[in-house]
């Protein structure tokens, strides 16, 4: 065995004394378990702790209402979000003509439309999408250039 492989090796009376020698937090009881997905942390609105989600169900293609469950024994609180998609911030590449999601203020509608009138054609076969035909404006009212 080499030198520097003799170093490496730690016994268990040496790795127990590393232990010991750490600090410890401490925790504190109404923090509740620590949860596998943080994006989806939520706190409990009565003890603040962590609660996680139980099981949720789309409502529609822009909202989701899920039930969340409190991860403190003490307090167990179960309760209902719902989620909904309120405003593009930046228009989908392969939208969907059945969804309306409303635009952002930032997002001007002429400006998109002029450079949607503007842009030049290229041939492009999607691979992860199906290819959505219609007017991305259909239905609304005519544009400033047109009569009725």
């Amino acid at each position: 065995m080499t030198d520097k492989a003799s170093t490496m090796l730690t016994t268990n009376a040496e790795m127990q004394a590393l232990s010991a020698a750490q600090p410890r937090r401490e925790r504190v009881s109404h923090q509740g378990r620590k949860l596998r997905m943080e994006g989806t942390r939520m706190a409990c609105a009565h003890c603040k702790a962590s609660a996680e989600i139980r099981t949720s169900a789309m409502l529609t293609v822009t909202m989701r209402e899920t039930i969340y469950q409190c991860t403190n024994v003490e307090c167990g609180h179960t309760f209902v979000v719902a989620s909904e998609v309120v405003r593009t911030l930046c228009p989908s590449a392969t939208p969907d003509p059945t969804v309306n999601i409303p635009l952002s203020t930032h997002v001007r509608r002429d400006m998109l439309r002029v450079v949607l009138d503007n842009a030049g054609e290229a041939a492009h076969v999607a691979r992860f999408t199906l290819p959505v035909t219609g007017d991305l404006f259909a239905g609304g009212a005519g544009t400033a250039g047109e009569s009725s």
